[in-house]
């Protein structure tokens, strides 16, 4: 990569000349040496066939002042042909004439073959992947079975003798799982529409003898030489027991497995469900949020087993007191959540005075001890009043801190003035502070390796801000992420560590001795940044003309850049996120998307986006050795990653049993303290 730099002449390019440095001149196939030339002479390189498109683009962003970027061939002395990518702006003197342009350029001849080379795997990937089943059924124009393999033979109970002739959907009787209902037949589809219909999710075959079996199916036009249609192919296999994991997983995604209680995922769902319904019918809601005041002493004394039985006595307790459309919730720890709907708030104060009085009547015995409890509980009411989910959960918690600070084992409801001014003004005391960072530069780098599990030395490390204040305090961005994200700090933060890391990769790179340096430059995986983006930047237009800005001023390669996004904040931000990760993508620049797995909705967004690395969220691999759903779900990311030609990381991996198991897997990267802790990001450190 080189600058591009091109003095004009009465505004014209073609009578202007051009400034090489000499890795711009290397990029020409001529001797690695600074260079100018008449833009006619540059002209000569260029292939025959892109001279007049090049022209004409770069004369049209001369003219509009808007600056160009393209791409082209160029021919060096020895035969060969290479791809450039160019994209400059357009410097103009006082009066406003056109005087430079000036860009980056660099060669791609090299990711333009792999791009082809890709296409062709993945074409051939994708025919053989509609191709894989276990069943096959073939009909005629009209949808008459015409034949059956072995395996359709055994699924459908039909042989082919006996089929041959009647309606597909006849011989391959199809319904919906979940209500019995029959399907649009996936061959009467493919015929209508004459066209391939990729795999259903939620079919279900009824055998001839009357059975049901969980599907996949698919199904495809078979074409004559003459572009006639004969009939359609229809490819289908058993997975009873793939669907089975899924509700597992499903269920476990939604639900605590302890307790068998609602998460605090799905909790949050369900309380966002009850606000809208407030908001768009006038119904009222009330939430509470319990804390246990003795569950930590239990703990202590008797040890986490005794907690877990605990929790387990309580959860059965409690929920045999409410109504069957009461949810009850497990949010972490001894915390616990209580949706009433359709209850008013004087009601729910009954409610929950009967749970307190539970659970202060309950005696936990265990060994020769006795434990007596306590339950503190904030309330709040849910009304067309409320304004969002995150802020109802807030009350509640500090109203269930309120409520501790009172004596504990009562009920505290949620007031404006007690709760949320409070908050408030915790936050504006954090935006001073982070004010004050900014112009006191306490802002300090950390960097956490992410290690290649199955290949040689590889530096690539994901990048960590943190605050190191007046007396010396290492403050970690939980204590103040969460007010810059409130008061639209985040992207002023994205930008400081783009920055920040730019100006590392400099200082690495003129730290070294000149011979140590040319060795660096010629590395072939050089140091790779892992830089986390916020959801905010990703709806920031200008952010990535910034982030080429840095690029220029401190000559970085993109190459060296990854960028890591949240798959939630993906999915809120997803036509601009294509739109700037492409953008970012032709630079060179890589992307990793973060918490992976953490919507079930992930699968489907991957063809979508550009990514290079899926970091495998740490739920999932945490506890991997010992579950085996865990496992399964990270054995199934690992291997859709890899068929997409993803790399894939496992966050969390804190021990050396969880890293034996990915390592098994074939997963290709692994963070965690099990591989290397967060150190702060220095010039020794690349």
């Amino acid at each position: 990569m080189a600058i591009w730099d091109s003095r004009l002449v009465n505004g014209q390019a073609i009578e202007g000349t051009v400034y090489w440095s000499a890795g711009g001149a290397a990029l020409l196939g001529l001797p690695a040496r600074a260079l100018s030339q008449s833009f006619r002479d540059f002209l000569g390189h260029v292939h025959d066939e892109d001279r007049a498109t090049l022209l004409a683009i770069m004369q049209a962003g001369i003219d509009q002042r808007t600056g160009y970027e393209l791409q082209y061939r160029v021919l060096w002395p020895d035969g060969d042909t290479h791809w450039l990518d160019a994209r400059a702006q357009v410097l103009s003197d006082r009066q406003g004439r056109p005087m430079r342009t000036l860009g980056m350029i660099r060669d791609i001849t090299e990711q333009r073959q792999q791009m082809i080379a890709i296409a062709e795997r993945q074409e051939l990937a994708e025919v053989t992947l509609n191709s894989i089943g276990d069943g096959v059924m073939t009909t005629d124009p009209q949808g008459k079975t015409r034949y059956l393999n072995r395996m359709a033979e055994q699924l459908t109970g039909w042989s082919n003798a006996l089929a041959h002739g009647r309606d597909i959907r006849e011989t391959l009787q199809l319904v919906d799982e979940s209500s019995g209902q029959p399907l649009e037949h996936v061959a009467v589809k493919c015929l209508q529409q004459r066209q391939a219909i990729g795999l259903s999710s939620h079919a279900q075959l009824l055998t001839r003898d009357g059975h049901s079996i969980a599907i996949a199916d698919s199904a495809a036009p078979i074409w004559s030489r003459d572009g006639v249609i004969l009939g359609a192919v229809v490819v289908f296999r058993d997975v009873s027991h793939e669907r089975k994991l899924s509700q597992q997983l499903s269920w476990q995604a939604t639900h605590d497995t302890l307790t068998g209680l609602v998460n605090r995922r799905e909790f949050e769902h369900l309380v966002a469900s009850a606000l809208h319904t407030a908001k768009e019918e006038g119904h009222t809601h009330a939430l509470l949020y319990l804390d246990l005041d003795q569950f930590k002493v239990i703990n202590d004394t008797c040890g986490h087993g005794a907690g877990d039985v605990l929790l387990q006595l309580l959860a059965k307790l409690l929920q045999a007191q409410m109504r069957d459309s009461d949810i009850l919730a497990r949010l972490g720890g001894d915390e616990l959540g209580v949706l009433l709907p359709h209850c008013p708030l004087d009601h729910a104060r009954l409610v929950g005075e009967q749970l307190r009085q539970s659970i202060r009547d309950f005696r936990f015995a265990w060994d020769t001890r006795t434990f007596e409890l306590g339950v503190s509980i904030g309330m709040v009411e849910i009304t067309q009043d409320s304004k969002s989910t995150s802020e109802l959960l807030v009350a509640a918690d500090q109203a269930c801190y309120l409520a501790k600070e009172q004596g504990r084992n009562r009920i505290h409801v949620y007031q404006e003035s007690d709760v949320m001014l409070a908050q408030r003004h915790g936050e504006m005391l954090w935006i001073s502070r982070l004010n004050e960072a900014f112009e006191r530069d306490y802002f300090r780098l950390y960097a956490m390796p992410i290690v290649h599990l199955h290949a040689g030395q590889e530096s690539h490390n994901e990048v960590l801000i943190r605050i190191r204040n007046s007396h010396g305090e290492l403050i970690l961005p939980g204590a103040f992420i969460p007010a810059a994200e409130r008061y639209d700090m985040m992207g002023s933060i994205d930008r400081w560590v783009i920055r920040a890391v730019c100006h590392h990769i400099m200082s690495v790179r003129d730290s070294l001795p000149p011979l140590d340096a040319l060795a660096e430059s010629c590395r072939r995986t050089p140091a790779l940044y892992s830089i986390n983006l916020s959801g905010m930047s990703l709806a920031d237009t200008s952010l990535q003309h910034y982030i080429t800005g840095q690029f220029v001023q401190f000559e970085i390669a993109p190459e060296q850049i990854c960028f890591e996004i949240t798959e939630t904040a993906v999915i809120a931000n997803l036509p601009k996120a294509q739109v700037f990760m492409h953008q970012l993508k032709t630079l060179g620049c890589r992307f990793s998307l973060d918490d992976f797995g953490s919507g079930f909705s992930s699968f489907g967004y991957l063809k979508a986006l550009p990514v290079d690395y899926l970091k495998i969220d740490g739920l999932f691999v945490r506890d991997i050795a010992s579950n085996a759903i865990n496992r399964a779900m990270v054995k199934a990311i690992n291997e859709v990653g890899h068929v997409m030609g993803i790399k894939t990381v496992a966050e969390y991996v804190e021990n050396s049993a969880t890293l034996a198991v990915i390592r098994e897997l074939g997963v290709d990267y692994a963070q965690g303290h099990a591989v290397g802790n967060v150190r702060p990001l220095t010039a020794g450190l690349d």
